[in-house]
């Protein structure tokens, strides 16, 4: 119930996060059959939220271990989180991984869930592709095993393409070709090891496929700064794609002049305590990589009380169409504070 609700409420306010959502070649998720989505991980815990709440089927996510702390696992688990120990969290925890991975297996068995696994294994602020960990074809090999050989399960490869981490801007979730693990398993069946090295370097090679700057090259950062530019957020990801393999150009740096200011200005005030919270709460931020998280997080959260407010001053005072004609004016604000920092940042 949890689940469902947090998603809902996800996807109204996307939209209004980022200052243009494209979701492309969903048609490259399998209808039929068990599925492991496999993201690359840059946006910490919003890389999870975007994919899960931009999918039909619920999503299952594994995250690291040291977030599951007791009070947190009633609500972890009803938003579909378990918990991957890594040798850092003591070895003596690396044993609880067989009994989360059955987890996955019977998760997946069912058909009734996907799952999430990022192949990196932890998150990074940066756009290029990090090497991957060999926990994916773990998993991937173990759950094929597992799970009747009638049902086929598959890898899809997931490109979370962010413009910005810090301001309104576009973002493109491109959804790579499913990998098929029976085309895999004669290589794990002869070599484990073998077979874990293929089916990793298929999933990054589908990765690098869905990423725009897949790769670190000697100028990443000014490349980066050329490709992610405002003034390209209206080419396709495959215009994108060519722009970050041809020459580095000009670099625009958009201009937000005084009347554009006191538009941003004007349309904050109806949020104002939303923004007020977050800028307070993102002050004290230090991992980059946290940032857009958090900001969505608790975004979210101060948004849905301020409406419930909103609609409760609205209601005792003119009636519950006014408290619902309040609400409106609070989305209205907030996609056009949001479209006017997007095209001027």
């Amino acid at each position: 119930m949890l689940y469902f609700f947090v998603k809902s409420w996800a996807r109204i306010l996307l939209p209004f996060f980022f200052n243009g959502l494209k979701v492309i070649n969903k048609k490259n998720i399998p209808k039929e059959g068990a599925v492991i989505f496999a993201p690359n991980h840059q946006g910490a815990f919003m890389d999870a939220v975007i994919v899960g709440s931009l999918t039909d089927k619920p999503v299952s996510f594994l995250t690291r271990s040291d977030i599951f702390k007791k009070a947190a696992m009633p609500f972890l688990n009803a938003l579909n989180m378990r918990p991957i120990y890594r040798i850092r969290d003591g070895y003596d925890t690396i044993s609880k991984n067989e009994e989360v991975f059955k987890g996955c297996f019977e998760m997946l068995a069912e058909n009734k869930k996907r799952l999430l696994i990022f192949p990196e294994g932890n998150h990074d602020s940066n756009f290029y592709l990090r090497p991957l960990q060999k926990g994916t074809s773990r998993i991937a090999f173990g759950a094929r095993e597992f799970i009747d050989k009638n049902l086929k399960l598959y890898i899809v490869p997931v490109g979370v393409n962010y413009f910005s981490h810090r301001h309104p801007a576009k973002m493109i979730l491109n959804f790579g070709k499913a990998l098929d693990v029976d085309d895999f398993m004669p290589a794990y069946e002869e070599n484990n090891l073998n077979g874990y090295q293929k089916l990793k370097d298929a999933v990054e090679n589908g990765m690098k496929e869905v990423l725009i700057l897949p790769e670190k090259t000697e100028d990443y950062e000014l490349r980066k700064s050329f490709v992610f530019q405002q003034s390209h957020e209206t080419l396709t990801f495959d215009e994108l794609k060519e722009v970050a393999k041809g020459k580095i150009g000009e670099i625009r740096k958009p201009q937000r002049n005084a009347f554009t200011r006191f538009l941003v200005y004007f349309f904050s005030l109806l949020n104002f305590p939303i923004y007020l919270g977050l800028k307070k709460v993102l002050s004290i931020m230090k991992d980059k990589a946290f940032y857009i998280s958090m900001k969505f997080y608790v975004g979210c959260v101060l948004t849905f009380f301020w409406w419930i407010i909103l609609y409760t001053i609205g209601a005792l005072t003119l009636g519950w169409k006014f408290g619902l004609l309040l609400i409106c004016a609070s989305l209205l604000f907030l996609f056009a504070r949001k479209t006017l920092i997007g095209y001027s940042n």
